[in-house]
């Protein structure tokens, strides 16, 4: 026992001396200090390093987007730091900082450069704009001062010029004034296969089919087809029923019935096809009739046909001509052609065939879509003279007299390489649509036949046989460009100098164009301007106009940055940069502080006693006015005159009245009975039909100018309305108005001036205008103009509210809610402000961890939430929405959150203001109208909801990302509508 226990004390001390000298061995512990950044230095974004994490953190810190510690080390909060970074500048949120996240991050600034500008096009020539402005506006150089007429305008706009006939002219190529189809029309380049349809299906026209260098069988068989013979299918292969069909032709014309295809009776066809007119077939035409498709295809470099029982795939030349009978029309493409002659060719051609269109001049202008159709009939006259003398002057210029034959166009073998035309069918030369063009309305075709024949003329150079070239554009900033400016030509051209156009710009004239802004960030512009291929820089500090012209257009664009860490100076044209950055025109001036420019941005208000000399403008403040009435709106609605609407007041109110609508509103309006016959042929989807077919049986059509359509879905304007209501009124039982006033300074150029002269005398027309002498009568009518009428005549006794009683057409129908404030006041009154017997709630150390807290909170509060018995039901959920709406929240009936925070906060007592919450999770942002009418819905005035992207809608865009914080660019981006299906108003 004492062995063992000396055993243990000898254990014991050998550890504990072991210990001491494992101790002694040991090195002391040191404790690092991780060093902390506790001076931040910021460098400027383009020449900042971004080589680490360190250097990506510091730029994060410094630019607003918070990465946590800056350590160099990657965490949650540092990878979200550079996600809401790449979402700012539009990239994927992916987190990584790759070679696109450091050109964003070099690029970017918090500051924006605003663009301001106004017209569209090249503002060289006439402006169609201004043309409108002239003939509705007047001038004093004019005969009329308030009304100039279509010689004067383009007198005005082609200095020096005069108008005169074709006939009156010693022309290079006369045919042109001829009713010959002479014009080619390019309407497709290197095509390898076409469709064309004969229309309309109910009474096609016959095709007469001319292709050059079919194979003899194939020949004969065309032309044994189209002369009643029967030999079957086009195939070129000798049957024996084309051998009968041969034989019966022979028989015919007293030769040999052979039945076989020898030399006489080959040249007995060619003999006989001959007579029917120039061909490219020495078989003549191949005649189809009863309505056909038919495919035209390219192949080894000749063409075949298929698509109709006539027709084999026989190849032959692609030198083709198609024409139709009278009466009848084709489809090729997007296009619809009732007069010419349709052309291929593949001689002197790179590629497949080109595609053009033989035409007589004057045709040709019918389908010349350069102007709307429902403009003055002046104005369009303007435009048809400039548009002829454009067209005339390529066809003298391209023309080749020596090169022509009975079947070709005189042209050069590059121009036949080119295109196989004198003038092309796009909006680079001329837009050309064709007979959907000549329907379109009635002013377009009347001003091409006041003006036959006619062209602007210049004795003098830059001109072909004195026609000028007559260019135009949509419209200018407020003077005009001359060529040098406009195209960067190295001489001006006499007759294309700078004179002032203020009607451009004028509010009453109604162009969206007059005033633009852009907004752009650093990194936007440094991404799009280019030098070559390349971005000019990796970030922009400064970009001004350095150089204008004097119509106001940018001349030169000069702008600052870094490239590679270096300072960089680049000068560009303003052309260039209306180009890059997608601009409407070179009418524009920035933001910088550099900035030269002295572009007077419109709208503005022409003075019409301007003078040639000088055409001074004032600034009225002029601003277009839309009137509403929600008021009238339920009359409308209530009797079903209206298509459904279930949008708020406002937007609906904002949509423009269509044809069929405007025939239900006034049919009611004045009294008059629905029991007229059929009147028009595209009408009978309508259920407004009743309406329309009064429209003609009492003489209501003039107002439209359409015979024989009625074009329902068409909008109207507001003189083609004061027609409308005036005639219908005398027509019909209401009592007739009395009184006429000439009010207005601006409708002469309308042909129904004495209809709205009476709508004045019974002061029911809304302004269109904060100036009080403008009607405006060729622009769009709203639907809250036409409530607003509506409630006047009502209010004023002149029609009884008895008449909207009764649903003629389609049950009654409401707006989904009422007209919405701005959103810069989107608060409602307070009904309980100023109540001082209001004693304030303490909620604030509400415990809320059930549905039966909830409930008991919202039955303390006069939120009926219906039993309280912790079950969360229908009446829970409505009043928890019902509390959500008066607190603006989003009312989803969810006590999340945010409701639970607003109960605490909770008083009882409302403050002076309060705003309603909407529901916007729902919203269709999918169109351009989508958009319009959201942003109607929300309190951002985008104009006429029309689904066009105008200044207005735009202007609407920015206003909505300047409430919710993003880059006002006017783009309804993705994150744009994001925004727009979470925002409250509130």
């Amino acid at each position: 026992m004492i062995r063992g226990f000396i055993k243990s004390l000898l254990f014991i001390g050998t550890f504990f001396v072991m210990s001491l000298f494992i101790n002694a061995q040991k090195e002391p512990v040191l404790a690092f200090e991780i060093p902390s950044h506790t001076t931040l230095f910021c460098a400027d974004n383009a020449v900042a390093p971004l080589s680490n994490l360190i250097d990506i953190q510091t730029f994060l810190n410094c630019n607003g987007f918070n990465p946590g510690p800056i350590d160099g080390l990657s965490g949650a909060r540092t990878d979200g730091a550079i996600k809401s970074f790449q979402k700012t500048v539009g990239l994927t949120a992916d987190g990584e900082v790759g070679p696109a996240t450091k050109q964003a991050m070099r690029s970017y600034s918090s500051v924006s450069f605003t663009f301001q500008g106004s017209g569209w096009g090249h503002g060289v020539g006439l402006s169609q704009y201004g043309a409108k402005g002239l003939t509705e506006v007047g001038a004093s150089f004019c005969s009329n001062t308030s009304s100039c007429n279509s010689n004067e305008v383009v007198s005005y706009y082609f200095q020096g010029t005069s108008v005169k006939q074709l006939s009156e002219i010693s022309l290079s190529s006369p045919d042109i004034s001829t009713n010959s189809d002479a014009l080619w029309v390019g309407l497709a380049r290197n095509a390898k296969s076409i469709n064309l349809t004969t229309l309309p299906s109910s009474s096609p026209p016959t095709l007469f089919i001319c292709q050059a260098n079919l194979p003899q069988t194939a020949g004969v068989q065309a032309f044994l087809s189209s002369r009643g013979f029967d030999p079957g299918t086009i195939d070129g292969s000798f049957g024996d029923r084309t051998a009968n069909a041969l034989r019966n032709y022979q028989a015919s014309v007293g030769l040999e019935q052979s039945g076989s295809i020898d030399d006489a009776t080959v040249n007995k066809i060619k003999s006989d096809a001959n007579s029917d007119g120039a061909c490219e077939s020495d078989f003549g035409p191949l005649k189809i009739s009863g309505g056909a498709t038919i495919n035209i295809i390219y192949s080894n470099g000749n063409c075949y046909f298929t698509g109709h029982p006539l027709l084999s795939k026989v190849p032959a030349a692609c030198n083709i001509g198609i024409s139709w009978s009278d009466g009848g029309r084709i489809r090729v493409g997007p296009r619809e052609h009732k007069h010419g002659v349709l052309k291929l060719r593949n001689k002197n051609v790179s590629s497949g065939f080109h595609v053009s269109l033989a035409v007589n001049i004057e045709k040709y202008l019918y389908g010349l879509a350069e102007m709307p159709s429902h403009w003055n009939v002046k104005a369009l006259e303007a435009q048809a003279l400039v548009g002829r003398s454009y067209a005339v002057f390529q066809y003298l210029k391209q023309n080749k007299p020596s090169e022509k034959t009975d079947t070709d166009a005189g042209l050069s073998s590059s121009r036949k390489d080119y295109c196989w035309c004198h003038i092309g069918s796009t909006a680079s030369s001329q837009y050309y649509y064709g007979y959907l063009k000549e329907i379109a309305g009635p002013n377009w075709v009347q001003a091409v036949n006041n003006t036959s024949g006619k062209v602007i003329t210049y004795d003098g150079g830059y001109t072909q046989s004195s026609v000028v070239q007559a260019f135009y554009s949509s419209s200018t900033g407020g003077k005009t460009n001359d060529n040098v400016v406009g195209f960067g030509s190295a001489t001006p051209w006499p007759y294309l100098k700078t004179v002032d156009d203020p009607w451009s710009v004028d509010n009453r004239v109604g162009n969206p164009k007059a005033a633009w802004s852009y907004d752009f960030s650093s990194y936007q512009l440094s991404k799009n301007i280019l030098c070559g291929d390349t971005p000019c820089f990796d970030a922009i500090t400064d970009i001004y106009v350095s150089s204008v012209a004097e119509s106001g257009a940018a001349l030169q664009i000069t702008m600052n940055g870094f490239k590679n860490g270096s300072s960089k100076t680049v000068t560009k044209s303003g052309r260039n940069i209306k180009s890059q950055l997608g601009f409407t025109s070179h009418y524009f001036k920035t933001s910088s502080q550099s900035d030269i420019s002295t572009l007077n941005i419109g709208p503005i208000t022409a003075n019409n006693t301007t003078t040639i000399a000088d055409n001074s403008t004032s600034s009225s403040g002029d601003t277009p006015q839309y009137a509403t009435s929600t008021k009238g709106l339920n009359y409308l609605s209530k009797a079903g005159l209206l298509n459904v609407c279930n949008e708020t007041s406002s937007a609906c109110q904002a949509k423009t009245l269509s044809r069929e609508e405007a025939a239900a509103v006034v049919t009611v309006v004045g009294g008059v009975s629905l029991d007229a016959p059929n009147a028009y042929s595209d009408d009978d989807q309508s259920i407004y039909q009743k309406a329309t077919n009064a429209l003609p049986y009492y003489g209501m059509q003039v107002c439209f100018g359409s015979p024989f359509q009625i074009q329902p879905a068409e909008t109207v304007s507001r003189d083609e309305l004061a027609c409308l209501l005036v005639k219908s009124i005398k027509a019909g039982t209401t009592n007739n108005l009395s009184g006429s006033i000439d009010k207005y300074s601006d409708e002469g150029a309308s042909r129904w001036t004495n209809e709205i002269n009476i709508l004045a005398a019974n002061d029911v027309i809304p302004a269109c205008s904060d100036v009080t002498d403008k009607f405006c009568p060729s622009r769009k009518v709203t639907i809250g103009e036409v409530s607003y009428i509506v409630d006047k005549l009502v209010e004023k006794s002149l029609v009884p509210s008895i008449v909207f009683d009764t649903n003629p057409f389609q049950g009654s129908w409401a707006a989904n809610g009422g007209e919405v404030a701005e959103a810069t006041s989107t608060a409602v009154s307070n009904p309980n402000a100023g109540n001082d017997a209001c004693t304030p709630k303490d909620n604030s150390s509400l415990v809320i961890n059930s549905t039966l807290d909830i409930q008991q909170f919202l039955s303390n509060n006069g939120f009926n939430p219906g039993p309280i018995d912790g079950q969360s039901g229908p009446k829970t959920t409505n009043a928890i929405k019902v509390f959500q709406k008066e607190n603006g929240l989003l009312a989803d009936g969810i006590a999340g959150n945010k409701t639970k925070a607003a109960i605490r906060e909770y008083t009882g007592c409302k403050s002076e203001n309060y705003c309603e919450a909407r529901d916007n999770r729902s919203a269709k942002l999918d169109s351009i109208a989508e958009v319009q009418t959201y942003l109607a819905n929300n309190g951002f005035n985008p104009g006429i909801i029309d689904g066009k992207m105008g200044s207005y809608t735009r202007e609407a865009i920015k206003a909505f990302q300047r409430k919710v914080g993003l880059i006002p660019d006017g783009v309804a981006g993705a994150r744009t509508k994001s925004e727009m299906k979470s925002y409250t108003g509130c």
